[in-house]
């Protein structure tokens, strides 16, 4: 016998396996990843070439500009950048600024090449931190990696 309380079990059921089956909300071809750096970095170039959408800018004049909106992941040099924004924190205070604007919807990645670069500093107020020495696979790694938190 079929009841309504058979019916609702199994349309809860149903959103249940829905809800359990989703895909992730961004993949390797739905993330768009921007580096903001004063330069050009191959990195960039090897990620295209592997099928991530990657943009590069030199810096961020403002916050609603349009490839930073639309970036999911956005990797940030320490010393060159956020000169507009936060010109005595530099990179620190263009993630600070990203975070206060966009808060969990982006996720920040603060990098250096600097050889006295602290993986410290900064660290409250990135999402996370590595060398900007890193390699191709690195990188992706942490992509892989940020892609899963984002909300």
């Amino acid at each position: 016998m079929f009841t309504i309380f058979n019916l609702e079990l199994y349309i809860t059921g149903l959103n249940i396996k829905n809800w359990f089956s989703r895909k992730p909300k961004f993949t390797k071809e739905t993330a768009h990843i921007l580096f903001v750096d004063d330069d050009e970095f191959p990195v960039v170039t090897n990620l295209k070439n592997a099928g991530w959408s990657v943009g590069w800018v030199k810096d961020i004049q403002n916050l609603q500009d349009e490839e930073l909106a639309r970036s999911q992941i956005v990797f940030i040099d320490y010393k060159g950048v956020g000169l507009v924004l936060s010109e005595d924190e530099q990179g620190i205070g263009l993630i600070r600024a990203i975070k206060n604007t966009y808060g969990n919807k982006k996720r920040v990645i603060l990098y250096s090449a600097y050889g006295r670069f602290k993986l410290d500093m900064g660290f409250r107020e990135a999402d996370n931190q590595m060398s900007k020495n890193s390699n191709t696979y690195e990188f992706i790694s942490m992509i892989e990696s940020e892609i899963k938190k984002l909300k």
